[in-house]
């Protein structure tokens, strides 16, 4: 039971010791990397302008999310509607060419939409 508690303990050392030597190695390179942007963006300041002003920034509109997108894209436009339609239509008749009948229901549908409009 000793034997087994002071490999434990041997154990939790050894853990400390690679948690303190990593934290000690990303510090180190924390440092670095902080060194290197401040004299990179030293570097890039017009001669005409202080270091200490602000480079100003131009704003850039985030891109909207292609999903979302399509999603809204599919719903202004009734598609997934259409798809629902036409596949309860070939599920319920179960024809034998169903691209054919697809087709031809999508040429009744578009028929029936140019008739509403004219109404």
């Amino acid at each position: 039971m000793a034997e087994s508690e002071n490999n434990s303990g041997e154990q939790l050392q050894t853990n400390e010791a690679l948690a303190l030597a990593a934290q000690d190695e990303i510090a180190s390179v924390m440092q670095k990397a902080m060194g290197n942007m401040s004299n990179n963006s030293t570097d890039q300041t017009p001669k005409n302008t202080s270091p200490t002003e602000e480079l100003s920034t131009e704003y850039v509109q985030p891109m909207q999310d292609p999903y979302n997108k399509a999603i809204t894209y599919l719903e202004n436009h009734n598609i997934l509607q259409l798809f629902q339609q036409l596949t309860a239509s070939i599920v319920y008749t179960k024809p034998e060419q169903p691209l054919d009948f697809m087709m031809q229901e999508v040429e009744k549908m578009k028929k029936e939409k140019a008739q509403e409009q004219k109404s």
